[in-house]
This record gives structure tokens, sequence and C-alpha cells, in this order.
């Protein structure tokens, strides 16, 4: 009798735009490496260390690009909000060290006279994403959290602003890969 072969892994375009993103950030001895179960929930992708053999597992969320209301603009100043809506068990649940926001935001290229839609990602360790929310944070509808997440690339500042305000700068592109990868 002959095996029936499926495909046996899932990525998502968000887990492959964050796996280059994190490919960029970290050093030549680490890698990013996904779970060969399309049935496995909770950890999409894991970055490990080749030499030292640490690892660290990360959730991923991505949100498509918004275009911003003037109202908004007007608050907030430059960028873009992402939004984000899921079950509130996904993060009080959540079994990865860590979760990473994906969000595409709309950005003006002053010297080309055109936007552009940039990913721009919040790494943030899944322990103070919980507290955060347990502070800052209500369920909407059936019990599922909302996050409208507004990035402002000018002056490196994101925030959650649907509930309590959170702020996620320390968390943003760069500054939230650093301390994963010296971690590793």
């Amino acid at each position: 009798m002959g095996v029936a072969y499926k495909n046996f892994w899932s990525l998502n375009t968000d887990e492959a735009v964050v796996a280059g993103i994190l490919r960029e950030g970290t050093g030549k001895d680490k890698d990013v490496l996904m779970p060969l179960n399309a049935q496995m929930k909770g950890i999409d992708l894991y970055l490990v260390n080749i030499k030292t053999k640490k690892l660290v597992s990360i959730q991923v969320k991505g949100s498509r690009a918004f275009e911003p209301q003037k109202s908004e603009v007007g608050k907030y100043g430059q960028g873009s909000a992402g939004w984000f809506f899921f079950p509130e068990e996904i993060i009080s649940k959540a079994i990865a060290d860590y979760f990473m926001f994906l969000i595409y935001i709309i950005e003006d290229n002053e010297d080309k006279g055109r936007r552009v839609i940039k990913p721009h990602t919040i790494l943030i360790p899944t322990k103070v994403l919980q507290n955060k929310c347990r502070k800052c944070k209500k369920t909407h509808g059936d019990g599922r959290l909302s996050f409208k997440i507004w990035i402002n690339p000018k002056t490196k500042e994101a925030f959650d602003f649907r509930d309590k305000k959170i702020d996620f700068s320390k968390y943003l592109d760069k500054k939230g890969i650093m301390p994963v990868n010296s971690k590793l």
C-alpha cells in the first residue's frame, strides 16, 4: 500500500515577510526556522543561534495596510495603523516566547513624490504583552481583543489606541529585534 504525501507545512505571507525581516536583523550565526506541522497552533517561527543552540519561539500576527483617516493623522501624526482582532486566549494562553505584530504602513516618499507601503514590526515578549493586556485591554464582541496599532515612521513611535493606550515604541522594528538577538 502506498503512502499519501500531503502538504505537512504551512507558511503564510506574513510569516514569510517576518522571516525575511528577522534574517536581516540578526547575525549570520542565527537563522529562522518554521515548524513542519501545519496543525501546530501558537508557534509560527523559531529564531535559533546555530552556534549556541539557543532558540526562541515566535507567534506572528499580520495586518493589512489601512489608509489613515485625516482625523487620525491630525491626532497621531504621520503614519498609519494596523488592526488586529482575535480571541483573547490567543494571548492569555500563548505558548510562544514572543509575539510579533507585522504592520504595513503607508509612508510618503517625499524625494520621489510617491507613497509606499513598508512593513514594520513589533517584537514583544509574550509575558510583557500579557501584562499590558491585563492592565489596558478589554474584550470586544464575543471575547476578542482588538488592537489598533499606530506607527509613526518619522518619530519611530508605536502605540495601541483601541482601549487604554499601550506604548510599543521600545519594541518597534530593530529596537524589538536587538534584545532578542542578544539573548541568543
